[in-house]
């Protein structure tokens, strides 16, 4: 009787130590796995503590970066471009802005009556001399030298009158040339403003398409990181 008390007393001592060390392991395991949850709750607060500092200084960066393309700069140069007209700097011309009124008898020589009248006195004094007295002879005579006479003096006026409208035209045409060179050089100092202005616009649209970059490729570490983190808490739970 007494042995077979003893067997049972041993297999209940067995059975509670057993018990008891299958609650200490599963008690310890309990324990290791809360330490590594909140350790990795811990990490997973100071990750995100990095990733608040990292969008921080990502924005600092971006909003510091004086003498680069602003988005005042892009207005700016935008605006320019919507008003600038290539024929604003070609110099209007008239088709009948060449005013030049005179003819080649304002040129006609101002004593020409006297010569010719002269020149008929000389011819009759001439035919007078030969004997032709005032015939028919005579006044052929007077006739073809004043006819010359004045063909002489026409062709002299109207060669007058040509180089004085060419030299009148010369001096227009300087006055476009001038004023078509200011406009040149006008529309070459617009052009280089213009140049910077896109260069400072071009400047801002690459940098903010950079900070959106930056951006997306930090929330996207960040929501990798997180993503971890949750996975390993889903292994210690």
């Amino acid at each position: 009787m007494i042995p077979a008390i003893v067997a049972g007393v041993a297999a209940l001592g067995t059975a509670a130590g057993t018990y008891y060390g299958n609650k200490y392991a599963a008690d310890k395991a309990a324990d290791s796995r809360a330490a590594a949850a909140k350790e990795i709750k811990k990490m997973k607060t100071d990750a995100g503590s990095y990733y608040d500092q990292m969008d921080r200084d990502i924005a600092n960066y971006y909003a510091n970066r004086g003498g680069l393309g602003t988005a005042t700069d892009a207005r700016n140069y935008r605006d320019a471009i919507n008003g600038y007209n290539a024929s604003d700097y070609v110099y209007d011309i008239d088709s009948n802005s060449f005013n030049y009124n005179k003819t080649a008898d304002d040129f006609v020589n101002p004593y020409m009556d006297k010569i010719i009248g002269d020149t008929a006195a000389t011819v009759q004094h001439t035919a007078a001399g030969a004997g032709l007295g005032r015939g028919s002879g005579a006044a052929t005579a007077i006739a073809d030298a004043v006819a010359k006479k004045n063909e002489e003096l026409y062709n002299d006026a109207y060669q007058r009158f040509t180089d004085d409208r060419q030299f009148a035209y010369n001096k227009y045409a300087d006055y476009i040339a001038n004023k078509q060179n200011q406009l040149n050089q006008l529309r070459a100092a617009t052009d280089t403003k213009l140049s910077l202005q896109g260069n400072l616009a071009q400047d801002y649209y690459n940098v903010m398409d950079a900070a959106q970059a930056d951006k997306i490729r930090a929330m996207q570490d960040r929501q990798g990181t997180m993503s971890t983190y949750a996975q390993a808490m889903m292994g210690v739970a």
